[in-house]
């Protein structure tokens, strides 16, 4: 605290200059009453009380104001749910008469863009999902901006998040009164109302670093004679959902100082169950052995997971760099672990065919690990 912060104090002396004191004698001004001293002394202690008290009010550090990207993730987490219900959805209320004719074209490019699970996918169609997953979407905004470009390149109008956001504008203006609540475990159905499904076991939030989840196919929770009201209110909410977790996943796609590059994204694939979502997480790490040049030569890791039936959740690591290939499959469903190891080296020769003699290819069962996450990212507030 300066002295400056201090106010000056004007106060006529308490106590009266006293007489000469003789030996064996005092003056009678030194035995006056203290009335005058005390209220001195509380006038005095007062202001400085004040004064302390305004400079530490001034002066000592606060909390910081939430990030805008923080206060994001914390709305995002409590809205976000697997975008495959709203594809199971959506494929019935395409043939709906209650669906309007401008999100049913929407919801007809959302379809659309499910990539097929089998063995004749290419890595183009891999590519493509990934920058259609929406995570890129105002990346590819800026970079048109900067370009001149006066209308948004044609693949950023077919990018998932594009989409949702379209589908939920296109429904918005049709809802009337308070929307549907979530449902719980709990809730109980209403007679001839089909609710909003939303799965018990509520996804956990994408987080750089951790777990991949893939989503399995779900049964469509409206019909053809659903009314229009629920259709829409249900097609809204799930909308919001998945747009929430896409948000997410671009938060968790944020680079930070000093850790490794990386994406994650989601993309619908096509099973025979249904629609089904495939979690992908793509770093990239530059902290390799030199490639001969003293440079560091990348690293590229891709970890992702599906859940098909019967299969079950299938997970896989994939790490590529210095003319090496390194795979690990992880089947939690004890047949599904069988009929990878049956075509075990038919796999690593395909692997080698394509990125040379050193490749390894593993496979286990059971779940993988869970990555050791740093604390303070998320509380679960169920628990």
């Amino acid at each position: 605290m300066a002295p400056s912060d201090i106010s000056p104090i004007s106060a006529t002396p308490a106590i009266a200059p006293a007489a000469t004191v003789g030996v064996g004698g005092v003056s009678a001004a030194a035995t006056r009453p203290t009335a005058e001293v005390a209220a001195g002394a509380s006038q005095l202690a007062a202001q400085v009380t004040a004064t302390l008290t305004e400079d530490l009010v001034v002066n000592l550090p606060t909390a910081p104001q939430p990030s805008a990207l923080m206060a994001m993730v914390g709305e995002a987490a409590t809205q976000q749910d697997s975008l495959a219900p709203l594809l199971a959805d959506l494929a019935v209320a395409v043939n709906s008469p209650a669906m309007p004719a401008d999100a049913r074209a929407t919801a007809g490019q959302i379809l659309a863009a499910q990539i097929p699970l089998g063995a004749d996918v290419t890595a183009e169609q891999l590519r493509s999902a990934a920058q259609g997953s929406g995570v890129f979407l105002e990346a590819g905004l800026a970079e048109a901006v900067v370009n001149g470009d006066e209308v948004a390149p044609a693949n950023l109008l077919q990018d998932l998040k594009a989409l949702l956001l379209q589908l939920s504008s296109e429904l918005a203006p049709l809802i009337e009164g308070p929307s549907l609540p979530r449902p719980t475990a709990q809730t109980a159905a209403t007679p001839g109302v089909t609710a909003p499904r939303s799965s018990p076991d509520q996804l956990e939030p994408p987080v750089g670093g951790g777990p991949t989840t893939g989503q399995a196919a779900v049964r469509a929770s409206l019909d053809t004679q659903t009314g229009a009201d629920v259709l829409v209110r249900t097609l809204q909410q799930e909308a919001q959902g998945a747009l929430a977790r896409v948000q997410l996943s671009q938060a968790a796609s944020v680079g930070q100082p000093g850790q490794t590059t990386r994406w994650m994204f989601e993309v619908p694939i096509a099973t025979p169950a249904g629609a089904g979502v495939a979690q992908f997480e793509i770093s990239r790490d530059g902290r390799g052995p030199g490639a001969g040049n003293g440079e560091p030569e990348p690293s590229w890791r891709a970890r992702f997971s599906v859940n098909v039936a019967p299969s079950g959740p299938v997970h896989a690591d994939v790490m590529l760099g210095n003319g090496r290939a390194r795979v690990t499959l992880m089947a939690e469903d004890a047949g599904a672990r069988q009929a990878l190891d049956a075509h075990q080296d038919e796999l690593t020769q395909a692997l080698a065919a394509e990125h040379g003699a050193d490749v390894a290819v593993r496979i286990i069962g059971g779940a993988p690990p869970r990555p050791q996450q740093p604390a303070g990212q998320l509380v679960d507030r169920r628990s």
